[in-house]
Formats: C-alpha cells, structure tokens, sequence
C-alpha cells in the first residue's frame, strides 16, 4: 500500500511527536531505598495499581508515582505513614537515569526530600532545583548534601 505523499509527513510527524515509552507501567513493584541527611537508612516498596495511571500519575500502595516526561523527572512518594506523623518520603530522580537502570537492572539515583508532610512540599523543591542544576551524580550528591537533603536509588523489583 502507497501512502499519499502528503500524508507521509504528517504520519513521520505523529510518530517523532509521541511520548517515548517510559519505564513504568501499572502493576510494577518499585523499591525505594533511601539515606535521609542525618543518615537514617529506609527502604520501602511500592507496589503500582494494575489499572491505567492518570496522566504522569501512577498510584500505589503506600504513596504513588509521578512522572512527567517533558521535565525528564520521576517522583516516587511514599506518604503511607505521615498522616499519623511519621516520615514522608520523596525521591526526585531522572527519568532518562531511570530508564537506563531498568535495562541494566540496576537502580536510578535520585535525590530524597524527607520529612513530615507539612515541611515535604519545600523539601521536594529544593531537590527537584538540585535535579536542574546538576549533571553528573557526584554533582547531585553535593548538591543534595549542601540543602540537607538526603539520597535515594529506586529499583524496578523482579516479576514473578
């Protein structure tokens, strides 16, 4: 079958246009394992809902995960215990990083935002600022360090 010329442009121009495909699909289990600044070790697991996410929204168990592929970030939150006071978790990361970790079935780094829920905004936006100035992972940990944030590698779990 022969596609009229004109038609050929505007298909080539869908297709360059289209969200790339992202890691991160309903029913995936993630591991976020972290280091707050004071250098309190926390793992947790987030397990994705099977059904189709919201725009840039995956939700889980324990918090979700919010993804917006033209900023090239992930957010993997972890809010299950800070309604009751406990720690709120935030690891901001790259999702081009991402991607590449899950081919090598390695984690992603990123920088973590912790705390309770009432200071977790402001935290969140300085490491979110960390991840737009820096370009190398040496970088993002002094960087990260420097506001009193902490770290964090977010890891595809195996499927069954």
């Amino acid at each position: 079958m022969r596609l009229p010329t004109l038609l050929l442009p505007l298909l080539l121009g869908a297709a360059l246009a289209a969200p790339a495909p992202t890691p991160v699909q309903p029913g995936q289990t993630w591991t976020l394992s972290a280091t707050t600044f004071d250098g309190e070790v926390l793992n947790t697991t987030l397990h994705l809902n099977a059904t189709p996410p919201t725009p840039g929204t995956f939700r889980a168990d324990r918090g979700s995960l919010l993804l917006d592929a033209r900023a090239d970030t992930l957010i993997a939150l972890d809010l299950k215990d800070a309604p009751e006071g406990g720690l709120g978790l935030a690891c901001a990361l790259r999702l081009s990083t991402l991607g590449q970790a899950v081919a090598g079935r390695t984690g992603a780094t990123g920088v973590l935002a912790s705390g309770p829920l009432t200071d977790l905004p402001t935290a969140l936006e300085r490491a979110l600022a960390v991840l737009d100035v820096t370009r190398t992972p040496q970088e993002q940990a002094d960087a990260a360090r420097e506001l009193r944030l902490g770290q964090c590698t977010l890891t595809l779990a195996p499927t069954p």
